[in-house]
């Protein structure tokens, strides 16, 4: 099953017109992360979602797992998070210290540089792979 998953792969990139700065979002059929580049170099980035069920324990410790589901503990399950796809309605909001991702109208995730991790919108608790968004983290 998980090799299906994982040919169900969407990767977008969002240039800021203003700089050298980018931002990847990749789903790759098993989990998504947003990743904040500078001159194509990785500077920010944050776990969005996971699409495989959510494990019980960490994967971290096992670094051929990688990219990394977050796990239950760290995770809300109250919430549904758009996906990112292709016909996803997608906007990056650019500020001089980092960038919000938007999908179809939902604020899912605040990148700055060298926040690693970032902020999203489904931690529940901050982890290795995320903090929440919800943590006093405001855009602009």
């Amino acid at each position: 099953m998980a090799a299906s998953l994982k040919n169900e792969s969407t990767v977008l990139r969002f240039d800021d017109t203003h700089s050298q700065r980018s931002v990847v979002l990749e789903d790759d059929g098993r989990v998504a992360y947003a990743y904040l580049l500078v001159e194509d170099r990785i500077v920010g980035d944050v776990w969005l979602y996971n699409v495989a069920p959510t494990p019980e324990a960490p994967e971290w410790p096992d670094r051929s797992k990688m990219p990394f589901l977050n796990p239950r503990g760290f995770v809300q399950t109250n919430t549904v998070e758009p996906r990112i796809t292709h016909t996803a309605l997608i906007r990056c909001d650019w500020d001089d210290a980092g960038v919000d991702v938007l999908i179809d109208g939902i604020r899912v995730a605040r990148l700055a540089t060298g926040a690693k991790p970032g902020w999203s919108r489904l931690a529940l608790k901050a982890g290795p792979l995320a903090r929440p968004l919800s943590e006093g983290v405001t855009s602009g």
